[in-house]
C-alpha cells in the first residue's frame, strides 16, 4: 500500500471572466510509489474574510501531521485534520478549504490506488449525469441587467436551461431582470433559485420573493442572514416554494432539521471541509428525507470534478446543482478539463478523479496569493475588481 511521503502545495491565482481573481492552492500527495499522486484543491480562496493562508507554513504543518499515512487510511486523515483545523461554523473559514483540499486529494490516491473512479469508492454511481444551474450574479448596476441577460442567451445555447439568479442589493435590478428574461426566454429557462445568500433579513426577503412570484421560480436560497434559523423558518412558512440553505457544520444540519427550516440542503464539498464530511451530511439528509443539491464556491476543474464524484454517488441530490468553475475561469490547471454537455456534468474518466495537472497551466497560474485591488464588495458580489 502505497504511503504519503510528502505534501505539496502550490498557490495558483485565476481571473475570472470579467470579474475578480481567486486564489486557490494545490495539492499534491506525493508517495513512495512514484506511479501514485493524490491532487486536491483548496478552492476560491476570495471570500471574507479577507486575508489569506501563510502557504509555506500550512505545507510544513500537512507535511506534520499527514506523511506516513496509507492511501487507503482516510479516517485517520479526517481525524487529524478535523483536530487540527476544527469545524469553525462558518461557510467562508479557511480551515474548510484547507482540508477540502487535502481530503479530496486522499479520495483520488486512494480511488488510484485501487484503479476506481473516487464515485466507484463512495459506493457507486446511482446517475450518469446531473443537470447544473448556471449562475447569474447580482446586478448592481444599470449595464448589468442586459449584460446579464446576454449571458442567459449564451449559455442557453450552449444548452444550459437552469439559471440560478443571485439578488439582494439592487431589488429594482434583479426584478427587472427576472421579468425581462421571462420575457425574453419564455419557458426555455427555468430560474432554479432565487439566492439571497443571506444579504437580507427574512421579512425583506419574502417580500421580494412574493412580488416576484408570477415570473416563476423552483426555490429559494439563503432568505435570512447567517444562522437566522428563526428567519428560515417564517420564510418556508411564509413561501410556497421549497427553502434552501448551505450546510457548513455537522451542528447547522442538525439544527436545521430540528427546526424543521428547510427543505432542501445546499451541500458544497468545500464548504463542509470535503467529501468525507460530506457523506456525513448526506447521511443526515437521507434520515430527515430533505432533498440536496450539490453546491459550489466556483472550483476550478479538481475541485469540479469531486464535486461530480459526489452529485453521481449520493441518491439524495435530486435538485439541478451549481458547479461551473471552469466555465467561470479564463484558465485551468488540468490537461483536460471538466467539461459540460448540454446543460449537464458527468463524471471525467479514469481512475480517481480522472484529473491530470498540466506542469506549464499550473507554472502559468502560480504565484502568492493576494487581495491586492480586491474590494469587500466585489468579493461577495464577485465583481470586476476594483482599480
Amino acid at each position: 500500500m502505497a504511503k504519503v511521503t510528502q505534501v505539496r502545495l502550490t498557490s495558483i491565482n485565476t481571473p475570472r471572466h470579467n470579474s475578480i481573481t481567486c486564489g486557490h492552492i494545490l495539492v499534491e500527495l506525493l508517495t513512495d510509489d512514484d506511479a501514485l499522486t493524490g491532487i486536491g484543491e483548496m478552492s476560491d480562496l476570495q471570500h471574507l474574510p479577507r486575508y489569506h493562508l501563510d502557504v509555506p507554513d500550512l505545507e510544513a504543518t500537512l507535511n506534520e501531521i499527514l506523511v506516513g499515512l496509507d492511501a487507503l487510511q482516510i479516517t485517520e486523515m479526517e481525524r487529524r485534520l478535523e483536530a487540527n483545523f476544527p469545524q469553525a461554523g462558518y461557510i467562508y473559514d479557511k480551515s474548510r478549504a484547507i482540508k477540502c483540499g487535502v481530503d479530496i486529494a486522499f479520495w483520488d490516491l486512494a480511488a488510484k490506488q485501487l484503479g476506481v473512479r473516487v464515485c466507484d469508492l463512495l459506493g457507486g454511481a446511482v446517475r450518469e449525469s446531473v443537470p447544473i444551474a448556471y449562475p447569474i450574479f447580482r446586478q448592481q448596476h444599470e449595464e448589468d441587467v442586459e449584460r446579464n441577460l446576454a449571458m442567459v442567451g449564451r449559455r442557453l445555447e450552449e444548452g444550459f436551461t437552469f439559471f440560478r439568479v443571485y439578488v439582494g442589493r439592487r431589488l429594482d435590478l434583479d426584478e427587472r431582470f427576472l421579468r425581462t428574461a421571462r420575457e425574453r426566454f419564455g419557458d426555455r429557462i427555468t430560474i432554479k433559485s432565487l439566492d439571497f445568500s443571506n444579504l437580507l433579513d427574512a421579512k425583506a426577503a419574502c417580500a421580494f420573493a412574493e412580488r416576484v412570484a408570477d415570473v416563476g421560480y423552483d426555490l429559494i436560497e439563503s432568505p435570512a442572514p447567517h444562522h437566522d434559523i428563526r428567519g428560515l423558518v417564517q420564510a418556508r412558512d411564509r413561501l410556497a416554494v421549497p427553502i434552501s440553505e448551505h450546510v457548513y457544520s455537522f451542528r447547522w444540519a442538525l439544527d436545521l432539521v430540528a427546526a424543521d427550516a428547510v427543505d432542501v440542503f445546499n451541500v458544497s464539498v468545500i464548504a463542509i471541509g470535503g467529501i468525507t464530511p460530506a457523506r456525513r451530511i448526506f447521511a443526515i439528509a437521507d434520515a430527515a428525507g430533505k432533498a440536496c443539491l450539490v453546491g459550489t464556491t466556483q472550483e476550478l476543474s479538481i475541485g469540479t470534478a469531486a464535486a461530480a464524484h459526489v452529485a453521481m454517488a449520493m441518491s439524495a441530490v435530486t435538485v439541478p446543482s451549481d458547479p461551473v468553475g471552469p466555465l467561470l475561469y479564463t484558465r485551468d490547471v488540468v490537461t483536460d478539463p471538466v467539461r459540460y454537455t448540454g446543460g449537464l456534468l458527468s463524471v471525467p474518466q479514469g481512475p480517481g478523479l480522472g484529473m491530470t495537472l498540466d506542469p506549464q497551466r499550473v507554472s502559468a497560474s502560480a504565484g502568492p496569493l493576494t487581495w491586492a485591488a480586491t474590494s469587500a464588495a466585489a468579493v461577495v458580489d464577485r465583481q470586476v475588481a476594483a482599480p
